[in-house]
């Protein structure tokens, strides 16, 4: 039960740094806010959470039934596979921009 806990906490953690991040990537950027400091603070944060997020939901496939598990789970498989096809599809806009 100890991973289940911790891969469903960072679930819920990751599902709402993605809430605020898209929430400030929706306000207007210039260069005399702070804005793109704490985007870029809460993206690498985003990242940190998921990625901890999928290696407990590995980690506790062998523990018990638990209903936190199939959830941590579902959505930290879910919240990777979309940042990995967001990374792809952001390299590949920038390797057509310059090529």
């Amino acid at each position: 039960m100890k991973y289940s806990k911790k891969s469903f906490h960072f679930a819920i953690i990751s599902s709402i740094l993605l809430l605020v991040f898209t929430l400030l990537s929706q306000t207007a950027r210039t260069a005399t806010n702070n804005i793109n400091d704490i985007a870029g603070y809460l993206m690498t944060l985003y990242l940190v959470t998921v990625t901890l997020g999928l290696v407990f939901s590995i980690l506790s496939i062998k523990e018990p039934y638990h209903w936190k598990k199939y959830v941590g789970i579902g959505i930290n498989i879910f919240l990777f596979v979309m940042t990995g096809i967001a990374i792809a599809g952001n390299l590949q806009d920038m390797v057509e921009a310059f090529s």
